[in-house]
């Protein structure tokens, strides 16, 4: 399905029926990324999975591909589909844009998933390596060897050594970004505010899980999401990288599972029957 928004064709797509989840995908893949672990969750939710501004068959825009932008466009699904409340599950930039989302629309999020997403801001360090890939990526080839490069660090090394499929996969995803959509995200990621602040005012269940090979949104950074966020769980996967959801579909789909079972699908399951009698 397509929606418009300020000049941006949107993509996203449902399956399972039952209470809303939105499930937000890395960069730079698609929402492809969570088809393995919606399989195991479509028998009772209904599950809408969103390409990101960039990314898939949604379109870019111009300028940067900002966490305002994304959460705005997410937002513009929920209104389209006549979502009035859900559970967000988000891993990497799905997860950024999430903080962003609670900031703009806490009424909108029952409950939060916020996988290998840290809420710290770029350091100096990680903007100069932007700036080097986007500079890499304008040379010929350039993009291709970026795509390379991501698939081999976002991927966790257990991962690609043990099944070389996930990241073939992963990679495969990448292909269908065009390069003015790469380089927007770059500069969306390095312009992306500090979150930690944001953690104290969250209301909603959270459940972070981080990978313990996850290089970019490391365990220490993820815990920090549990250490702020009063009753908030944490999991950390072992073998697991920055892509945790695809390199570990049956765990994460089981963790996210019973996380939502507990604290979202039994709260409106129970609504549910209290307004039938």
């Amino acid at each position: 399905m397509l929606i418009e928004r300020d000049g941006v064709r949107l993509f996203y797509t449902t399956l399972g029926c039952g209470p809303d989840v939105m499930l937000l995908h890395p960069t730079p893949t698609n929402h492809a990324f969570w088809l393995p672990v919606a399989q195991h969750l479509a028998a009772r939710y209904r599950l809408t999975l969103v390409d990101l501004r960039g990314h898939g068959l949604s379109t870019a825009g111009s300028g940067a591909i900002t966490m305002e932008k994304l959460a705005e466009d997410v937002h513009a699904v929920l209104q389209a589909m006549g979502i009035g409340r859900a559970a967000f599950v988000g891993c990497s930039i799905g997860s950024y844009l999430l903080y962003e989302y609670w900031r703009r629309f806490p009424r909108e999020m029952a409950a939060l998933v916020l996988t290998c997403g840290k809420p710290q801001p770029d350091t100096a360090l990680n903007r100069e390596r932007r700036h080097e890939w986007m500079r890499s990526a304008q040379q010929p080839g350039g993009l291709a060897k970026f795509f390379d490069l991501m698939a081999d660090t976002l991927v966790g090394p257990t991962a690609t050594r043990s099944n070389p499929k996930i990241r073939a996969a992963a990679r495969a995803m990448m292909d269908a970004m065009p390069l003015p959509a790469m380089l927007a995200v770059q500069q969306g990621l390095m312009e992306r505010p500090d979150s930690v602040p944001t953690l104290q005012t969250i209301q909603v269940p959270v459940c972070a899980i981080a990978g313990e090979e996850d290089q970019s949104s490391t365990p220490p950074e993820m815990k920090a999401i549990a250490e702020m966020v009063p009753g908030a769980e944490f999991h950390l996967l072992a073998d697991a990288g920055h892509y945790a959801p695809f390199e570990q579909p049956e765990t994460v789909a089981k963790l996210v599972g019973c996380f939502l079972d507990r604290n979202y699908r039994s709260g409106i399951c129970a609504s549910a029957t209290g307004a039938k009698r």
